[in-house]
């Protein structure tokens, strides 16, 4: 007797980003202001910075107003995927809250977004895989419907880390020296975004997952708390920007995880048929153009990056929302995710939309 293990499908997916558009010229006007320690020739260290980010491909990231909150875009970003269904937060099972920003360390987020906008009867955890925990949700999601567990789950994350005091402003623009930028440009291309995806069970064998890890690469990229030297072997790279504060040597995860996440999607697509769309975690569209062109894809890839800047664990949903409104995705078409994260770890993901 053949046994139905339901799959899962994106049901609905939403994205509400901040409404401030930010040029690279204003964030190196930031830098200027706030780099009155720096040691050197700061319009050397803004000329560098500003060719890094022509580069890279970015034009300008989005980011809050100040009349905005992320639990705002939250709300927005959840009543839109809801409203394309006939679900309601009451009915919802599962609600999974994922990414680097988050407003508490305890409770997790899922518990507070759930008691902010209705979802009462819904369990509730956290997932906290740097850019990768979106796709690391999705994975357990799509384990968790074939156990039969439950009936709907939604995934929530609100990537607002610009925020005063936060890990990145205004300590990350107060430059002190020209090393310093080698290990805090990524800084200078994130963005801001909530999104929200909603998942039941329906199809079977629709999503394929192929994963890989790299953790000797862990320091190259991290947010380290006050205290974290009792947690791990300390070197001269975590936290060279201090405790709570983003510190990214973004050349060399790129050049670390080019082989790496190659190999992954080489691996996701060995037994797949050939993808329609492919959407990639916006880090830099320079780096991902060269990735995709290594195995003949780079023409598939939906960009977001040049015009939202890196939007960490909302990179890819927001990315498919884009593409959804700009009539470049439609229901059946074949799709690929391809992330690589700090940690490092790497995904390619294979489903039908």
């Amino acid at each position: 007797m053949m046994i139905f293990c339901p799959n899962m499908i994106i049901k609905s997916i939403a994205a509400s980003l901040g409404s401030r558009r930010v040029s690279n010229d204003e964030v190196i006007e930031l830098i200027k202001e706030h780099s009155t320690a720096y040691q050197g020739n700061i319009k050397r260290a803004t000329r560098i910075i500003r060719q890094l980010l022509k580069t890279s491909g970015l034009e300008e990231r989005r980011w809050c107003d100040r009349h905005e909150q992320p639990l705002d875009h939250v709300a927005m970003a959840t009543n839109q995927a809801l409203s394309e269904c006939y679900l309601m937060p009451p009915y919802i099972d599962l609600l999974i809250y994922v990414g680097v920003g988050r407003g508490f360390l305890e409770p997790g987020n899922s518990h507070m977004i759930a008691n902010a906008l209705g979802f009462n009867k819904a369990q509730c955890f956290d997932i906290i895989d740097a850019c990768m925990s979106w796709v690391r949700a999705l994975h357990l999601v799509d384990s968790l419907f074939k156990s039969g567990a439950y009936k709907n789950a939604i995934i929530i994350n609100a990537e607002f880390n610009m925020i005063e005091n936060g890990p990145l402003f205004p300590r990350n623009f107060a430059l002190k020296n020209e090393e310093q930028i080698y290990y805090t440009f990524p800084s200078y291309s994130i963005g801001e975004a909530a999104t929200a995806t909603l998942l039941i069970p329906k199809e079977p064998e629709n999503f394929a997952f192929s994963f890989s890890t790299r953790p000797d690469l862990a320091d190259l990229c991290t947010i380290p708390m006050n205290g974290y030297e009792d947690f791990c072997h300390p070197n001269e790279l975590i936290g060279a920007n201090g405790p709570l504060q983003f510190t990214s040597f973004g050349i060399d995860l790129h050049k670390s995880g080019q082989d790496e996440s190659i190999a992954v999607y080489k691996a996701m697509a060995k037994n797949k048929k050939q993808v329609d769309k492919i959407f990639v975690h916006a880090s830099s569209k320079k780096e991902w153009d060269l990735y995709g062109q290594a195995i003949g894809i780079a023409d598939k890839i939906h960009h977001i990056y040049p015009l939202t800047g890196n939007l960490v664990s909302a990179s890819i949903p927001a990315a498919m929302v884009d593409a959804i409104k700009s009539d470049h995705l439609k229901r059946h078409e074949r799709v690929a995710l391809w992330v690589g994260s700090s940690g490092m770890s790497f995904n390619a993901t294979h489903f039908v939309f």
